[in-house]
């Protein structure tokens, strides 16, 4: 079936506490990939290592009074470090399709004292419900999840003035042609993970220079990730065998998505890239 709006709010609302609860780090809370560049020395330091690059972009936009968003912000790990971290910042938004995810973040912003400073809210990231003028926009592992990732472009471009930035930690699909055993794994991630937005750098360029954003930074990341590839006979063979069993829960096609990524970055299908966008 294809990948709806619905179905990736489900999948985050059935997953989202088994990702908290088997994370190997609890103090960062991140469910986003670790990076191990930039002198990152523990898990946690790893984990934030997206988060101190964000926020380096966002301070060079608005050293003071920034005035900011994330669109698909998971339980807010990202908003907790950066927030704190800019001089002077006006409110920001944290958006999540997930009610639970959107529930949890606001548990974590009182507990932090930010609730005031940090607002969460459910809801789409194609609508937001922001006026313009953002000094930037930022969002990690989520575009991929777009079923229609031009329309995010376009309310990204909305939201940002004249000098505004667009910052993205994602996937993208590689622009070589692909095997048909590449173009399986590639498949297996995107239906286990419910990214319908996974697409190479060249095809979402193209849609945010369609509105008038242009790309200023494209760093690929993949070198600085901890694969945990398997050697692709037993993955294949685990991978046909993990679609037969009848469980329902969304975890399943979860894990066997993480299996299927894990193989698509090894084997050089997806990129795990860095991108800045200036709104011109």
């Amino acid at each position: 079936m294809p990948t709806t709006t619905d179905s990736v709010r489900t999948y985050y609302d059935q997953n989202t506490n088994l990702f908290l609860k088997f994370s190997s780090s609890t103090k960062a809370q991140n469910i986003h990939r670790s990076l191990w560049t930039d002198g990152a020395q523990t898990l946690d330091e790893a984990l934030n290592v997206s988060n101190a690059r964000i926020l380096k972009e966002i301070e060079s936009v608005a050293p003071e009074h920034a005035h900011f968003a994330d669109l698909g912000c998971g339980v807010g790990a990202s908003l907790f470090y950066i927030y704190p971290r800019l001089q002077n910042p006006a409110s920001a938004l944290g958006l999540t399709l997930s009610p639970v995810q959107a529930r949890l973040a606001r548990g974590s912003a009182e507990q932090l004292n930010l609730q005031d400073q940090i607002l969460f809210a459910e809801g789409d990231f194609t609508s937001v419900p922001l006026a313009n003028h953002l000094d930037a926009v930022y969002s990690v592992e989520a575009v991929c999840h777009a079923v229609d990732p031009e329309k995010y472009f376009r309310e990204a471009a909305r939201l940002l003035h004249r000098g505004g930035k667009l910052i993205l930690v994602d996937d993208y699909q590689t622009p070589r042609p692909l095997s048909q055993n590449e173009s399986n794994w590639l498949k297996a991630y995107i239906d286990g993970w419910y990214v319908p937005g996974v697409r190479t750098v060249e095809q979402v360029s193209a849609w945010a220079e369609k509105y008038n954003l242009r790309l200023v930074k494209n760093e690929e990341l993949t070198p600085h990730l901890r694969l945990r590839n398997l050697p692709d006979l037993l993955a294949r063979a685990i991978l046909f065998l993990g679609n037969l069993l009848p469980i329902k829960h969304a975890i399943l096609p979860s894990m066997l998505g993480s299996m299927a990524l894990q193989q698509c970055l090894h084997m050089g299908i997806v990129e795990y890239r860095f991108l800045v966008f200036e709104k011109i």
